[in-house]
């Protein structure tokens, strides 16, 4: 699996990067994200069903619709736990966050990350797209 990062402050257009990437990635294999959340999951909503298992005692959540589209909820993973599962079945992963992560990187803004950085650029319009892709296939596999 590939692995990339985004970082960068707050509207820098991290979101808008990672969609992209998302995007274009998929039309060469299958993608898989991570967001960074600095809050609790809002998807367990009080009174719905999968906060009322929560609350019960699950301590990991799914939730599936028919169409395929899930969301998980659960405590005791880290980044590297969800990325070996990912590598069991994506062939690409793109980052949302974790600046201060082993996770090659584009920057966006003047985030000051921890290594390595693969390209940084000052907002998510100011990043040539074309040169990102080169970037991420030139990476290394990403061992878990």
């Amino acid at each position: 699996m590939k692995l990339i990062g985004v970082a960068g402050p707050s509207d820098s257009g991290k979101t808008t990067v990672v969609a992209a990437l998302a995007g274009r990635l998929r039309e060469r294999g299958t993608v898989g994200t991570v967001k960074h959340l600095t809050h609790e999951p809002d998807v367990d909503t009080e009174g719905k069903d999968t906060a009322r298992h929560r609350a019960g005692g699950a301590t990991h959540t799914v939730g599936l619709t028919d169409e395929g589209t899930w969301f998980a909820t659960g405590e005791g993973r880290d980044l590297h736990d969800v990325l070996r599962e990912f590598a069991r079945t994506y062939d690409y992963a793109v980052v949302e966050g974790f600046s201060g992560t082993d996770v090659p990187k584009i920057v966006l803004g003047d985030r000051v990350v921890e290594p390595p950085v693969v390209t940084q650029a000052a907002n998510a319009d100011a990043l040539d797209l074309d040169e990102v892709i080169r970037a991420v296939e030139a990476l290394p596999t990403y061992e878990p």
